[in-house]
């Protein structure tokens, strides 16, 4: 323990240099310490997660185009043998733009022109490319790191001030009876007076630590999709100063929330005579801090209706828009969720929208098992989670296999009836929004007469049409017209290419009849 004294003993390395901040600088060095550190692990993680997502692109990379390259000599081979032009080949998987946009997202403020002073004059490969960027990084980071940290001196100043002040609020044991003599502050009689500089010291500390946590939290969701930026700083900088801000004046307007109350069932009820802070204060001061944004908001929507010059909302559709929580995708449990939510995916129409490549890459999931999650998600969010359930009943998982039950060549016409039953459906969803509206739904008799009638009767009059005319080109157009979004389009080009690129050894079993 002998060899340890430089660090215990009286006059050790950090004993030294916490004196000399305390003493010569007159800083607090707990506080100057969390103040630092707090941004700068932050920073060095986001380098630490772009170097560790490149090369799980690189390991994308060479996974696909082995198998690509592996087919284009198969192709080749079977042409040459065959004297015929050979199929088409699978393209390489960099230059579908879902991949680029995944690459560009974590190369996009690299500078890859030069490295360490020389022009690069050759052609690299993809993963080539990457390599050289990653070497550019440095052990902290990027430029575009360090002027992030730049950005973090209004948040280091806030944190330092906040944490030195809730330092000395655990010293006076939270503003109890007695306790404002155990502060470095003078001891008065007053020290405790409601409204007093030590009484509002102790509710902003206390504000100040739920909005820490709460900037903790949007740091590190940042973080996680690689979306921290000096914006984030900046702005959970003026939302901490605007949290305390906010807090401390309701506190001065309102002390003892539960005086007047309390006073009206028991008269004379003078409140606390030892000028400690009433204890609701003690858990709203850090919920304030926590939720600034969500307790504004949620003031001003319910206050809105007393104003006549702010526009209101029409909240009489809730019921019928509700989100649709992911738990209803087969292979996502409540774990999964959660895991899913950090990647800012909280329902099914952001996971149906959302880039299956980048997902693959900022989650610990395979790129197969993303695609039938974004698949099912695309499914449930065109046709609603009723039909959504029904469909996958008679095996319709995903929004390809609705795709390839109704646009098939070799798919029967009696699968569009059953398609067309369920497309068609009358929900609980729809009845309600019905009701909610008060409309009416018309239809149009033989000899041109038109009748509002019920969600029923509507829904066989629309069968009926259906009927007269050919089910299976109905039945398409409606395929067509559900399955032509950006997000499913860019869904199948991914699906094709890598289907193409496994081969045509995957299509089937040698010994079935096809």
């Amino acid at each position: 323990m002998q060899d340890w004294a430089w660090l215990t003993g009286a006059t050790h390395f950090f004993g030294l240099v916490g004196d000399t901040l305390e003493n010569l600088l007159g800083l607090n060095p707990i506080a100057l310490l969390f103040a630092l550190l707090t941004p700068l692990l932050l920073i060095y993680g986001r380098r630490e997660v772009r170097v560790r997502r490149l090369r799980s692109i690189q390991d994308f990379i060479r996974a696909f185009d082995q198998l690509r390259q592996t087919q284009a000599e198969k192709d080749e081979q079977d042409a040459a043998a065959q004297s015929v032009p050979p199929a088409r080949r699978p393209q390489p998987i960099t230059q579908n733009p879902t991949f680029e946009f995944v690459r560009s997202k974590y190369t996009s403020d690299i500078e890859p022109v030069e490295w360490r002073g020389e022009k690069r004059t050759l052609k690299l490969s993809e993963n080539e490319e990457i390599d050289r960027i990653i070497e550019s990084l440095g052990a902290f980071g990027s430029p575009t790191d360090k002027r992030i940290f730049l950005s973090t001196t209004g948040f280091i100043i806030a944190c330092y001030f906040g944490f030195d002040a809730l330092q000395e609020t655990m010293l006076s044991g939270f503003g109890a009876a007695g306790s404002a003599c155990a502060t470095t502050l003078p001891c008065t009689e007053a020290a405790m007076k409601p409204g007093s500089y030590e009484q509002l010291r102790i509710i902003g500390s206390l504000t100040f630590v739920g909005a820490y946590i709460a900037a903790i939290r949007i740091f590190l969701r940042g973080l996680s999709v690689f979306d921290l930026s000096s914006y984030t700083f900046l702005r959970q900088t003026g939302e901490m100063l605007a949290s305390v801000t906010f807090t401390i004046l309701v506190f001065r307007a309102f002390p003892d929330p539960f005086h007047d109350v309390v006073s009206a069932v028991a008269p004379g009820f003078a409140g606390p005579a030892d000028g400690s802070i009433p204890w609701i204060w003690l858990a709203l001061a850090p919920l304030f801090g926590l939720l600034p944004q969500s307790v504004t908001k949620f003031l001003l929507m319910k206050m809105q209706s007393l104003v006549a010059w702010i526009k209101t909302s029409d909240d009489r559709f809730i019921a019928v828009t509700k989100i649709i929580s992911l738990d209803i995708i087969d292979g996502i449990d409540f774990e999964t969720r959660f895991r899913l939510e950090e990647c800012g995916i909280y329902d099914v129409q952001n996971l149906a929208t959302y880039n299956p490549i980048m997902l693959h890459i900022e989650s610990p999931y395979g790129i197969y098992q993303v695609i039938d999650w974004i698949g099912q998600a695309q499914l449930c969010h065109i046709v609603g989670p009723e039909k959504f359930l029904l469909f996958r009943e008679v095996n319709i998982r995903t929004i390809f296999d609705l795709e390839r039950a109704i646009s098939d060549v070799n798919a029967p016409p009696e699968f569009d009836d059953i398609c067309v039953s369920i497309l068609f459906a009358s929900t609980d969803n729809l009845k309600q929004t019905l009701d909610i509206t008060k409309t009416k739904l018309a239809t149009i008799a033989e000899d041109g007469t038109v009748s509002d009638v019920d969600l029923a009767e509507y829904s066989r009059w629309v069968r009926g049409k259906i009927n007269k005319t050919n089910v299976s080109a109905a039945t398409e157009h409606v395929m067509r017209w559900i399955a032509d979004d950006l997000h499913v389009r860019r869904l199948r080009r991914l699906w094709k290419e890598i289907s193409a690129s496994l081969g045509e050894d995957s299509d089937r079993l040698d010994s079935t009849k096809r």
